[in-house]
């Protein structure tokens, strides 16, 4: 169903009963009053009759009429009474005031009025008509309720279509937009109840914006970052071309290798940190890990390399510990601190792995005796493709990236400080305890 044709119906419904309530009242209201007044009348008429002489025909004289008003005057010396109906049967009188009574199958509304010790006076009023008048009363008092609901329809349909006219000329202004066209949406002359809307428009545009801008620096940065291995591969190409020797040839086909996975290093951490900002993930399921598992299971990936270099690579304190993550990336946010530590560690130093909890989070620090980070730049080196020296080290520059992206995804944290020992940096990550 159309937002127009709901507002038109809840809208169209509201006023209908407004109106029907509105109109049952006042028709209600005015019966109550009509039955009032009539019953005021009857006291008049019972204060004013006298003693019925020259007005009223005696009883039993034969005149009979269809008066709306039957009179009954009862005299208290033995005069007999005097009515203007002989036909209606009146009861015999009882206290004075208001009551009912029934003649010949007809319901009558009666006054009794013992005011005057000489005579009483009964003045009666067929129910039917009194019905009749106090309706027709109602009536004139309740139909303009009831002719306003169709007007109230008709009003209902015209607001909503003005108010949806004014959508429809945004919706205009946004259609008539071409692609490159993000600038946020004018709120002049926007409604004030349109205008939440047309600004959050106006903040899906700006994350559009930057979420292109994004874009452009990712693909330049790749590019940047994909030119060098392509340009170095292809330079050991020619090198096995123009190998002569056996062993020149294997030179160039090492080299070759190398350029391989140098290559291959760059576009899986590209590929892997594409998908971390887009929040796709890696197709498996999160679920419960124990920390010091996965971090044991670390530590052997990168045993050799740590042995070549001469690095005591080892976990000094392992508290047991559950997160909530996603055991690839996990795998992926332990690989890319433990690489960096060794990767910065000189040949015969020291990498620390430990676990812990704190706070209703786990706790994982690798602590090297590298070179360190300065404070300055500890912020800076989460940029994508940031390196603060090039020259020392073959890295892409995308490491830290991924894991503070993956990290955050888990609601954990990534920080740097200064290994407390003395020399070096620690890495510290923490996530909510499972």
């Amino acid at each position: 169903m159309s937002l127009r044709r709901s507002v038109i119906l809840v809208f169209s419904a509201l006023l209908t009963a407004l109106a029907a309530f509105a109109a049952a009242f006042s028709y209600y209201s005015a019966r109550v009053e009509a039955w009032s007044i009539l019953d005021f009348q009857l006291q008049q008429i019972a204060h004013v009759v006298g003693d019925g002489s020259g007005l009223l025909p005696l009883a039993g004289a034969g005149a009979s009429s269809d008066e709306i008003v039957a009179v009954r005057i009862i005299f208290a010396d033995g005069r007999g009474t005097r009515t203007n109906d002989p036909r209606v049967v009146f009861p015999p009188p009882a206290s004075g005031g208001f009551s009912t009574f029934l003649a010949d199958g007809e319901e009558w509304r009666l006054f009794t009025d013992k005011g005057d010790p000489a005579r009483t006076v009964m003045v009666a009023q067929r129910t039917a008509e009194r019905d009749e008048l106090s309706a027709d009363a109602a009536w004139n008092t309740a139909w303009p309720f009831l002719l306003a609901i169709p007007l109230s329809w008709l009003a209902a349909y015209w607001l909503v279509g003005a108010i949806m006219e004014r959508l429809h000329v945004l919706a205009g202004r946004v259609e008539r937009r071409v692609v490159e066209d993000i600038d946020p949406l004018s709120v002049k002359d926007v409604p004030v109840e349109v205008r939440p809307l047309v600004l959050a428009i106006n903040r899906a545009f700006d994350r559009v914006r930057a979420t292109l801008e994004q874009q452009r620096a990712f693909l330049a940065d790749a590019a940047h970052e994909l030119r060098t291995p392509i340009t170095a591969l292809s330079l050991q190409i020619d090198n096995l071309r123009q190998a002569e020797r056996p062993e020149e040839r294997d030179a160039a086909v090492a080299d070759l290798e190398a350029g391989v996975r140098r290559a291959t290093q760059v576009a899986t951490q590209l590929l892997r940190l594409a998908r971390s900002e887009s929040g796709e993930r890696s197709g498996h399921e999160a679920a419960t890990v124990h920390l010091g598992e996965a971090l044991q299971e670390c530590l052997g990936r990168f045993l050799a390399t740590a042995d070549a270099k001469g690095i005591d690579l080892g976990i000094v304190q392992s508290v047991p510990c559950l997160v909530r993550s996603d055991p690839v990336e996990l795998a992926a946010i332990l690989d890319v601190v433990v690489d960096n530590a060794l990767r910065y560690t000189p040949d015969h130093g020291q990498v620390d792995l430990a676990v812990l909890t704190r706070n209703n989070h786990a706790v994982l620090s690798v602590t090297d005796n590298g070179p360190g980070i300065p404070a300055e730049l500890r912020e800076r080196v989460f940029d994508r493709f940031y390196r603060i020296d090039p020259s020392k080290t073959d890295g892409s520059g995308l490491g830290l990236a991924i894991a503070r992206n993956l990290v955050g995804r888990c609601g954990g944290a990534i920080r740097l400080m200064d290994n407390p020992a003395g020399r070096g940096l620690r890495v510290v990550l923490e996530w909510p305890l499972a």
